[in-house]
């Protein structure tokens, strides 16, 4: 009997110990609550899971999306925590522009580029976590890439004009995750 006891708590301390180095990854919630690191208190967006992230753009009378190997004119947007830079020049040529949005930082990222030239006090959602998009006029939208992921955008037929674009990942817009580019 003492035998088989001790068997018992041995097979029970080696299923413990296995279960508990184990990792999880699914994307489930589970009771674990380890703390993520980020900017805010604001709960994270999931993650694709798609290899590569897809574009994609919101229905407006001047905007389609199109092959990516078309665009006349592309121009590169790099963002990293706090930042964001345009490659070279801001200033494109008008007709089908590509715009690709690499992530060279440690956080998701995202990028939604507005049919406007101002970012300046957009309205919030109820939580006041990112900008409200169901209140904007978005062109098109590049989502959730992970650090060292990147994504592109083919838009033609947009109008020559000054075009203001935003990082909406909760939290990032308010601190500072805009810029714009110019079509002429």
């Amino acid at each position: 009997m003492k035998r088989k006891n001790i068997i018992f708590i041995s097979a029970t301390l080696m299923i413990l110990s296995i279960l508990s180095c184990s990792s999880n990854d699914s994307n489930d919630t589970n009771d674990y609550t380890a703390p993520m690191p980020t900017a805010t208190t604001a709960p994270m967006p999931t993650a694709t899971t798609a290899p590569m992230p897809t574009a994609t753009t919101a229905p407006t009378d001047n905007t389609k999306m199109s092959s990516m190997t078309d665009a006349t004119s592309d121009i590169e947007i790099t963002m990293s925590e706090w930042d964001v830079s345009v490659d070279s020049t801001n200033s494109i040529k008008e007709g089908k522009i590509k715009l690709t949005l690499v992530n060279n930082g440690n956080l998701e990222h995202n990028m939604v580029l507005l049919n406007s030239d101002n970012y300046e006090n957009l309205e919030l959602t109820d939580d006041s976590s990112m900008a409200d998009e169901s209140k904007l006029d978005i062109l098109g939208k590049i989502s959730g890439l992970q650090p060292g992921e990147s994504g592109e955008l083919l838009l033609e037929d947009i109008e020559p004009g000054t075009y203001a674009f935003i990082c909406n990942t909760p939290g990032h817009y308010q601190l500072g995750m805009v810029n714009k580019i110019i079509v002429e």
